[in-house]
């Protein structure tokens, strides 16, 4: 899996609307607002995170988005497959003989890595004070 900015800006957004979740549903343009994103580019996002089914939206008056699952119930892992799209070839770099001698570093780099974020939930991001998650086993 690999960890760009798609990424970053759907934990950070879902952050953001877990912290919000137990006033009311919460509007894109908040979200956009107070972690600087622009609210189409939410948009986006939500769009995914919807059709994943880790959010659901509250049409109406006082409408906007909430979790569709305890936060707990929510890795982070979930959160950046909604958004990375998997089908687009990742490119390494290098000669045919670079490439064929390292595609298994960077399989095992992105295995590794989203063990860990599968490992992660997003009530463990909310309940840990800053930079305590540098601590997580492996």
């Amino acid at each position: 899996m690999r960890n760009g900015s798609k990424a970053r800006y759907a934990v950070a957004a879902l952050v953001d609307l877990a912290l919000q979740q137990s006033r009311r549903p919460t509007a894109l343009a908040d979200i956009a607002q107070r972690q600087e994103i622009s609210i189409s580019y939410l948009e986006q996002l939500f769009a995914r995170l919807r059709q994943a089914g880790l959010i659901r939206s509250v049409r109406g008056p006082g409408g906007g988005y909430i979790l569709s699952r305890p936060a707990a119930e929510i890795s982070i892992g979930e959160i950046c497959q909604a958004v990375i799209n998997n089908e687009e070839p990742q490119s390494i770099p290098g000669s045919e003989a670079v490439q064929a001698r390292t595609r298994s570093l960077w399989q095992l780099v992105d295995d590794e890595t989203t063990r860990t974020l599968q490992g992660i939930s997003l009530q463990q991001v909310l309940d840990s004070p800053e930079a305590a998650l540098g601590t997580v086993a492996a």
